[in-house]
């Protein structure tokens, strides 16, 4: 009866505490603000040659106006222009994961707008490109800025268009007028696209869960092993160990490979190199296995807990870029998840177009080597307090 009391009036507090703690993991979720997303602006025009010879570069004018077209909030801005001068650079940058999106200004952008005063208009054209492939929500929001950067543009010229064409007193043209409403065509295409069959982009982040569950369950069932054996010697636990190490390697080439399988033929997932894939899946459970057993040997069971709060809390900023987290998330939270380089890596995989590389496993790697010493030092260790304990005891029979 008694215990039956101290649950109701402890109720409450537990289910204040639970929603609290549902509260603090969709936190970051809750109306996601871009903070300094960086964004190219390459300007190639040329410029033109006035009626009166003077020379004019609208494209210098339109890269003035982007760059005030957000106002600043809080010290920060929404987008981070960087101005490069050709397309290629931009093109470089967005394939190694720098920049959201870039705006192209194009080399015959002053002499079109110049001739929208003329008697044969042709207007010119802004490129959009988006940068699909490194986050489908921050790629969604780069294109709503850039297209809004656009409209502004759009806004701007016209007026200036009108006016001019006031100053002159001649009669505008028909085919001038039929331009006025748009006299900047905008052209929007999508770079790295991560295509229909890729959870709308989230692939990367639907095949950690379960790959990160299965290294739980494994290094559970391998830590319940070990606190069963009895060893007599510190070599018996370092065979031991190089056994877990085996069965790990075991597990993380059978999850590795049956992840693969179970995206690509039942799921239907878009993978483009299905070795690729299995591979690094296979190094990403076995440095995840590792380190939760590198952790639980030195904490004990209690650790396992953590694991599971990292999943709860790290899954849903995976699926978001750094920039439109909050500060907090941003700077304490996002840098310190192991789990975000499984992701980083699956989305060069599947939307970058890149083979598997050092790059893409080289901190996975640190992380299982780092894990695997440190297993290692816990034997030792462990083994030491217990041979202390034995001679201690051995002692006090004695006496």
């Amino acid at each position: 009866m008694m215990l039956k009391n101290k649950l109701l009036l402890w109720s409450p507090i537990i289910t204040l505490a639970v929603g609290l703690l549902f509260s603090l993991a969709s936190l970051p979720s809750i109306h996601p603000v871009p903070r300094e997303l960086p964004i190219a602006l390459v300007n190639e025009d040329e410029g033109a040659v006035l009626p009166d010879k003077s020379n004019i570069n609208m494209g210098d004018q339109v890269t003035a106006m982007s760059k005030k077209a957000f106002s600043q909030k809080e010290g920060q801005q929404p987008v981070k222009w960087v101005k490069l001068n050709e397309k290629n650079e931009a093109m470089k940058g967005m394939n190694e994961r720098e920049y959201y999106g870039a705006l192209i200004l194009p080399k015959d952008f002053s002499k079109k707008l110049v001739s929208l005063q003329t008697a044969s208009p042709s207007s010119p054209k802004l490129q959009i490109l988006v940068n699909q492939g490194m986050n489908s929500s921050a790629s969604a929001m780069a294109s709503q800025l850039l297209n809004g950067v656009a409209d502004q543009i759009n806004g701007k010229v016209r007026e200036q268009i009108i006016s001019g064409l006031k100053q002159k007193k001649d009669p505008i043209p028909i085919d001038t007028v039929s331009v006025l409403a748009t006299p900047i065509k905008k052209e929007t295409m999508n770079v790295n696209a991560f295509g229909t069959h890729s959870a709308n982009g989230n692939s990367p982040v639907s095949l950690f869960q379960p790959l990160w569950m299965g290294s739980l369950i494994g290094a559970v069932l391998l830590f319940v092993v070990l606190k069963k054996t009895v060893f007599t010697s510190r070599k018996e636990k370092f065979q031991f160990i190089t056994k877990q190490f085996l069965v790990g390697i075991f597990l993380a080439a059978l999850f590795g490979w049956g992840i693969t399988w179970f995206a690509d033929g039942i799921l239907q997932l878009d993978i483009p190199s299905k070795m690729d894939t299995a591979i690094f899946l296979s190094i990403a459970y076995l440095s995840f296995l590792l380190m939760m057993l590198a952790v639980v040997s030195w904490i004990g069971m209690k650790g396992f807990p953590l694991f599971a709060l990292l999943l709860f809390f790290g899954a849903p900023l995976l699926s978001m870029a750094p920039e439109i987290m909050p500060e907090f998330y941003q700077n304490w939270i996002f840098p310190w998840l192991p789990m975000r380089y499984m992701t980083d890596g699956l989305r060069d995989l599947f939307f970058f177009g890149n083979g598997l590389s050092w790059d893409h496993v080289q901190v996975l790697c640190g992380i299982g080597i780092t894990s695997l010493v440190l297993l290692l030092l816990s034997a030792l260790i462990q083994n030491e307090k217990q041979k202390i304990s034995a001679d201690a005891e051995e002692k006090l029979s004695v006496l």
